[in-house]
């Protein structure tokens, strides 16, 4: 009886790697298709343009303070609208309208306690100023009296003499109190010139603030619409945008570039000159494009899609720059992208 000769393991295991081949060979089977993890993923983006973003959510003028996590964007300058320095980009909603009341109360409260406090200091210096008259008469009749001196006695003459002098010490001191009062009226009338113009300041700072939230173009340009991170979506009307979001960017001309992230473990894969192709998930179309800056430091994802509930939001990665080598045909920025680099 013939003996099977025994098997290693390692027979074995080759054996099990090896059975069900048609070929018969290990590894002959070529690898799938590109596999998601080996793409990177970014946008495109305006090449030579200012990139714009949202105020801050905030409102604050003496005794209120109001913040917001969001605001709703109002208006939005249609993608490739051609705009001048000036015009309005974007409008936003501005829920600070609910102290404009408030503030216009303060400001006839302080005018009307102004306008009382001057009338109440004017009238104290009128009343002095009676007064001061009434003294004066007082002393020109005691003057009067003392040049009677010779028809009457001298008793009575020194007390006419006596009374002249009282006389016009009460007009000396009458003069002063008017004119101390003078100048504390006039320090009262400033003061409350200075408190109502502090509190009309409040409604200057209330048109700052609502001035913000209509965001304006710092320089004539093409108006080129961004995407939303967060609604995984162009920026559009309607959105909640949180303050300092970028809403779009204006650009100076047509051209644009991808612009996309690569983990810093991943960066030797990729470096100025590097070829890639480039495929919006609008169009399954590849397009070439180079390399042309790699930004110096990495940054967190969530930063660098401005996208805060990334799951992997916290790893780094480098800002890749790449420049079309044919155009971008009619894609436009803020568009989606998905990049892989050519083989070398």
């Amino acid at each position: 009886m013939r003996r099977e000769p025994k098997r290693t393991l390692l027979q074995l295991l080759l054996g099990a790697l090896l059975l069900g081949r048609p070929d018969g060979l290990l590894g002959a089977t070529p690898p799938p298709a590109e596999a998601a993890q080996d793409l990177f993923s970014g946008f495109l983006a305006a090449a030579n343009a200012t990139e714009i973003y949202a105020p801050e959510t905030n409102f604050r003028v003496r005794g209120w303070n109001s913040s917001w996590s969001q605001v709703n964007l109002l208006e939005l300058a249609p993608e490739g609208k051609e705009v001048k320095a000036g015009d309005v980009l974007a409008r936003f909603e501005f829920i600070g309208r609910d102290a404009l009341e408030w503030i216009s109360n303060r400001i006839h409260k302080a005018e009307a306690d102004g306008t009382q406090a001057k009338l109440v200091t004017r009238q104290v210096l009128d009343t002095l100023v009676m007064e001061a008259r009434r003294r004066a008469l007082e002393a020109e009749q005691a003057g009067l009296d003392v040049q009677r001196e010779k028809a009457i006695s001298r008793r009575q003459a020194e007390l006419f003499r006596i009374r002249k002098k009282i006389a016009d010490f009460e007009v000396e001191a009458a003069d002063q109190r008017i004119g101390a009062t003078r100048k504390a009226t006039e320090a009262e009338i400033a003061y409350q010139d200075l408190l109502v113009e502090s509190v009309r300041s409040d409604m200057d700072h209330y048109k700052f603030y609502e001035r913000r939230f209509d965001v304006v173009a710092p320089h004539a340009g093409i108006v080129r619409h961004v995407f939303n991170s967060k609604a995984g979506r162009m920026t559009q009307k309607g959105d909640g945008i949180s303050g300092g979001q970028r809403i779009l960017s204006l650009a100076k001309d047509a051209v644009v570039v991808a612009r996309f992230f690569v983990p810093e473990h991943r960066l030797s894969e990729i470096k100025v000159g590097t070829e890639v192709l480039v495929t919006t998930t609008a169009s399954a179309k590849e397009h070439r494009a180079t390399v042309s800056k790699i930004d110096f430091f990495p940054q967190e994802l969530s930063f660098l899609t401005e996208n805060p509930d990334l799951p992997n939001g916290q790893e780094k990665a480098f800002a890749v720059t790449a420049e079309f080598q044919g155009g971008a045909g009619d894609a436009s920025a803020g568009l989606e992208i998905r990049v892989k680099a050519r083989a070398r």
